[in-house]
């Protein structure tokens, strides 16, 4: 601003000097005019000669002032337009700065709050799974007695179902939220994939007998041994969509199968598909169905359950650079398939350890269980004694360090949370003076949360509470043939 005032000053000096210089000549021409009245006829002719010379330069200089007033006034115009329309994106940018700035603010807030409950969800469920352990561990315990009247065994069964219900909506609400707070990641391995489907539709038998349903599997020969895959993820993904099968279908068939898309030298891309003869999936309710909460068919099943399990798969897909496709119709059934590019391993696969087979005497074998909590003390002594060992049992990690250094043991199962000192630090200390006896750690947490410290510490294996007795006779067989 202050250039252009100066700007405007100068211009209006330069102007005022040529209207003074103007006035100045005009006078000196009425004055020669007054003199040249006087003079001869020859003299009067050259000062009107000169008259009109001076009246051509002072019409010269008032076109000038006129141009130069014009340009003066266009050029102020610009100046102005410009300087209103850098004040206007000034103040534009100043605004979306602060927006930004704002945003910013929210989005760290609210990482925080999310965070905040995904902490608070895992701390929830870690205390729900500690009671869990011991209601789905007793009636297990006393499903496997044989003097067990009929009807208190229907009871015992609706009580294990109920208990591993709630673990189960326990599960998928902490694995949402670990999804939105972002702290779910891929872990790829080596994965038979054809093994590992098997394995996943035989836990499906039971249920399947219930329901009188057939389950199919359906795999190419020309499918590779070993694809570098995050198995867990790929597991959960088939859990979910064979349970929503088996959920509403009755008296039909099941198929879960693998159909290659393309194989090259170290790429394949594998279409899964898990395939029912169910009730089918409304038009209407199709694009609602990968959302949370979202139930379909409570006219035809009461136990629809909880809505979250096809809102997990969308989300597992999508951190695996997948998508979940539906081709469903009402009364003939329903086909969830999804596509996944996996890299070829080519290495011979490990000959896997039979753990059933009688590579050890079980009885002989002495077991250190360290678990503060009464009622799962006594539930996994009782799964050790049906599975065929032997255990002592402390109360805390401190008491467990005691013992090591007093005894030997073949196995140690060291729970994670204890007063006087916990698993971790227990195992830390052990690992000073033993670095060779087997430490396998028991949680009720996430096992994604505290695999990787565990191993780091020196323990061998993690394993989930509430333990199931095939699961913990597995990987007790495991590090004992080892």
């Amino acid at each position: 601003m202050t250039f252009l005032c100066c700007f405007v000053f100068i211009g209006y000096g330069q102007i005022h000097c040529v209207i003074n210089e103007m006035i100045l000549l005009q006078n000196s021409s009425e004055e020669k005019s007054e003199t040249d009245q006087n003079q001869n006829t020859g003299d009067k002719f050259q000062t009107a000669f000169n008259d009109e010379k001076i009246i051509g330069e002072i019409a010269a200089k008032k076109m000038i002032i006129n141009i130069f007033s014009v340009v003066l006034i266009l050029f102020l115009g610009i100046i102005l337009f410009l300087f209103k329309k850098y004040k206007s994106e000034k103040k534009n940018n100043d605004d979306l700065k602060k927006k930004n700035e704002e945003l910013i603010e929210a989005k760290i807030e609210a990482e925080k709050l999310t965070n905040t409950k995904s902490q608070f969800i895992s701390t929830v469920s870690h205390e729900l799974r500690t009671p869990l352990y011991g209601v789905v561990g007793i009636t297990t315990l006393l499903l496997e007695e044989n003097d067990i009247a009929l009807k208190h065994k229907k009871l015992l069964r609706s009580l294990k179902f109920s208990g591993d219900y709630l673990l189960d909506l326990i599960n998928k609400v902490l694995k949402i939220s670990k999804i939105e707070s972002n702290n779910e990641k891929l872990t790829k391995t080596p994965t038979n994939l054809l093994k590992l489907s098997q394995n996943l539709l035989h836990s499906f038998d039971y249920q399947a007998k219930n329901k009188n349903n057939e389950l199919i599997l359906q795999i190419p020969e020309e499918l590779p041994d070993i694809l570098q895959v995050d198995s867990l993820k790929v597991s959960e993904i088939l859990i979910n969509l064979i349970g929503n099968s088996s959920k509403f279908t009755q008296n039909g068939k099941i198929w879960l199968r693998i159909k290659i898309i393309s194989l090259e030298k170290d790429w394949i891309t594998i279409r899964y598909e898990v395939e029912d003869n169910g009730v089918g999936i409304p038009d209407d309710k199709k694009e609602f169905v990968f959302e949370k909460f979202s139930q379909v068919g409570r006219e035809f099943n009461k136990s629809e359950g909880t809505g979250l399990g096809l809102s997990i798969v969308k989300n597992l897909l999508e951190m695996m650079d997948s998508q979940i496709y539906l081709d469903s119709k009402e009364g003939r059934g329903t086909c969830f398939y999804f596509d996944l590019k996996l890299e070829i391993i080519k290495i011979k696969e490990e000959q896997e350890t039979d753990i059933h087979a009688d590579k050890i005497n079980n009885i002989y074998r002495r077991i250190l269980v360290a678990e503060d909590n009464k009622i799962n003390q006594i539930v996994t002594k009782n799964l050790l004694n049906i599975i065929g060992y032997d255990c002592t049992i402390v109360e805390n990690g401190f008491n467990a360090l005691q013992m090591v250094q007093k005894e030997d043991f073949d196995l140690i199962l060291m729970d994670l949370n204890m007063p006087y000192l916990n698993g971790t630090e227990a195992t830390r200390r052990i690992r000073e003076f033993d670095q060779t006896t087997p430490i396998i750690a028991l949680t009720a947490s996430e096992l994604s949360e505290v695999e990787e410290e565990c191993l780091q510490i020196g323990m061998n294996d993690i394993i989930n509470k509430p333990l199931n007795k095939n699961d913990l006779k597995n990987i007790i067989a495991k590090h004992l043939i080892r």
